[in-house]
């Protein structure tokens, strides 16, 4: 194809409807109503019309059918009784026929008259020639024939219809069974033609009426339903508009939200790097200032008892030794506890290798170990994520110890659905969460922890099948 044929060639149909329907769809409500509206409104109103049309020209031919049978019967049936028993019409009956039609008021209202006999035979005609001839019977005079009284405006196709044709009027053809006024059968089917000029212009003026009631009234009832629907179709744009606003509004909203979310967990992570700083701090004052003094004590305690003269074995001695002993390793402990251990470029899995390491050293428990997804947890992580991870494992282990001495503890590490999840469990006689009276800072101050920085924090156990705790912390985060 040449760059002319193509630039001339028609697009292809389905383009152009995908097209079309795209323009349409494109439209308002209304405006896409009345294109579809009017379409199918005058479709509609074509088959009504047609409908109500045709039922009146068949009950306007019926009846006049019905009236003119009723009125030829009365002339033609009672001359047409010695058909019961022989093929034609004698030549008197014939005569007094023609001579009957010629004169008013038959000749009027009759253009011509045919009587049939079985198989197509003309057994009287107002065409004299056509008597006795045999004609292809119609299925119009198969149905008279059967007892059906049939009116219809002919067309005059028939072979036997040339007399009817030079009329030059419209002409209403009816079919009408004879009976036999003895046995009631039927013994020949009457076949007249009537002058319709006057039905014909009646018909017309009533089809006329028909159609101007039926396009005022589908015309009214489009339009009552194009206003309503227009009425809608503003009330839905102006619901669309409103809610095109609120939703921009809420947009702005939510981005402000997530703005201020992310400030929080930034100061958050902030705070608790911060607050690990200072907790450092502590644990050094302490391990320089109370722990020395009580380590101090201590060794000028065994000195002063000697120059004293007690006994190492006094129970006074004992006790106050004892005491300060007991004293020192709660310093050390709580110097162990607040110390942080240096995290800064770990990953996951060397916080939580480091926080299990520190537990088993300081209780002599055995923690298992269930990592999957060696891959993320070996990426670097912000100090602060690793901080929250490493507190975690700290705070649920020691729970666990507390709790459930002796039972079996598990750390649990890999990759759910919205992010990491790690899990400290064990097979203790756990505990009912909804009827716990939360107290102390541990179990608060965890999900506090947790939550600050965008992650979240369950809890799930059941007396006697063991406690599970858990955190999500979303990787997104991370980068």
């Amino acid at each position: 194809m040449t760059t002319t044929d193509q630039h001339f060639a028609p697009a292809h149909p389905e383009g152009r409807l995908a097209a079309a329907t795209r323009w349409l769809a494109a439209r308002p409500l209304h405006h896409r109503f009345a294109i579809a509206g009017s379409l199918v409104t005058l479709v509609g109103m074509v088959v009504i019309g047609n409908l109500v049309s045709s039922s009146i020209e068949t009950g306007v031919v019926r009846n006049s059918a019905i009236s003119s049978a009723v009125y030829m019967e009365s002339f033609i049936a009672p001359m047409s009784q010695e058909l019961a028993g022989a093929e034609r019409l004698s030549a008197e009956t014939v005569t007094r026929m023609d001579t009957l039609l010629q004169q008013p008021p038959l000749a009027d209202r009759v253009i011509s008259v045919k009587i049939w006999r079985p198989g197509g035979l003309l057994a009287f005609s107002s065409d004299a020639d056509l008597i006795g001839q045999t004609f292809p019977p119609s299925d119009d005079l198969m149905a008279a024939w059967q007892g059906g009284l049939i009116a219809s405006f002919d067309d005059l196709e028939d072979p036997e219809s040339e007399r009817e044709q030079q009329a030059g009027v419209a002409l209403l053809e009816v079919y009408n069974p004879i009976h036999s006024i003895i046995t009631g059968e039927i013994i020949a089917v009457a076949e007249f033609y009537l002058d319709a000029t006057e039905l014909e212009a009646d018909l017309r003026a009533a089809h006329l009426r028909a159609w101007a009631v039926v396009a005022l009234v589908t015309g009214m009832t489009f339009l009552a339903l194009f206003g309503i629907v227009r009425a809608g179709s503003r009330t839905i744009e102006d619901q669309t508009r409103r809610l095109t606003l609120q939703l921009a509004e809420l947009a702005r909203i939510s981005a402000q939200n997530e703005a201020l979310r992310t400030r929080v967990q930034v100061a958050s992570q902030g705070v608790s790097e911060t607050n690990e700083r200072y907790m450092r701090r502590v644990s050094a004052e302490l391990h320089d200032g109370p722990a020395q003094a009580l380590a101090l004590a201590s060794l000028r305690l065994d000195a002063l008892m000697r120059r004293a003269g007690v006994a190492s074995d006094d129970p006074e001695a004992q006790m106050l030794r004892g005491c300060l002993d007991e004293a020192l390793r709660d310093v050390r402990d709580l110097c162990s506890g607040l110390a942080l251990p240096e995290l800064n470029g770990c990953s996951v899995a060397d916080a939580l290798d480091v926080a299990i390491r520190a537990h088993e050293r300081r209780s002599g428990a055995k923690v298992e170990r269930r990592f999957s997804g060696m891959d993320l947890l070996a990426r670097p992580v912000p100090h602060p994520f690793l901080i929250c991870i490493y507190r975690f494992v700290q705070e649920g282990l020691m729970n666990a110890f507390r709790h459930a001495p002796g039972a079996r503890v598990r750390v649990g590490a890999g990759q759910g659905t919205s992010g990491i999840v790690i899990a400290v469990e064990d097979d203790g006689p756990g505990f009912d969460p909804a009827a716990r009276t939360v107290s102390g800072l541990g179990l608060p101050g965890l999900r506090e922890r947790i939550e600050s920085i965008g992650g979240s924090f369950e809890v799930e156990s059941r007396p006697r099948a063991g406690t599970r705790l858990s955190m999500t912390l979303p990787v997104e985060s991370w980068r």
